[in-house]
């Protein structure tokens, strides 16, 4: 809605494009809703942060004003979660850490908005110890590692040409990241 309604207000006056062919750009965010660990049992969440860097590698014409744009880069992402099951001052930490590559196709068509769609393919590593007074109780299972992929969508509404603001929804580090994008080129 916050998208829709920047798009309105500003007006679609000119179609100088935001990202194209040859751009980079590095997003820092944070996120919220970990897709590390969650459930009934899982607390003391922070929020998660990231990183990422694109590179625009190939423009698709979509008509006479629509560009697309294929990009490809590199993703970290890190989150940790607490579990506690009614035992007495013992609890688990778990930190989640995602390396992947990831695509992105941008739909290219006002000057200051840049919505896109993506995909990634990555390793998750899970890593976690007990922590406090006594020991863990037997057969508990235990952090685990492997790989993994997701998809998202994103928007940056941007203030220059080298800082905007982004949004992505879907499976990354968090369902919902939100940060601060600088383009370098």
């Amino acid at each position: 809605m916050l998208i829709l309604a920047m798009i309105v207000l500003t007006g679609m006056t000119g179609f100088t494009q935001v990202f194209e062919k040859g751009s980079q750009a590095i997003n820092l965010g944070i996120g919220l809703l970990n897709t590390g660990y969650s459930g009934g049992y899982y607390s003391g969440f922070f929020p998660s942060v990231s990183g990422s860097y694109e590179y625009g590698i190939v423009e698709i014409p979509m008509g006479s004003k629509l560009t697309g744009v294929v990009s490809a880069g590199g993703y970290l992402g890190w989150s940790t979660s607490k579990y506690a099951y009614n035992w007495d001052n013992i609890y688990y930490r778990y930190n989640t850490f995602i390396i992947a590559v990831r695509g992105n196709y941008h739909f290219i068509f006002h000057e200051k908005l840049d919505p896109y769609a993506g995909i990634w393919f990555g390793a998750k590593i899970r890593t976690g110890g007990w922590h406090g007074e006594g020991s863990h109780p037997d057969n508990w299972h235990s952090a685990s590692s492997g790989a993994t992929g997701g998809a998202y969508l994103g928007a940056r509404w941007y203030f220059n040409d080298k800082i905007a603001v982004y949004a992505e929804l879907g499976y990354l580090i968090s369902f919902f990241n939100v940060g601060v994008t600088f383009k370098i080129k």
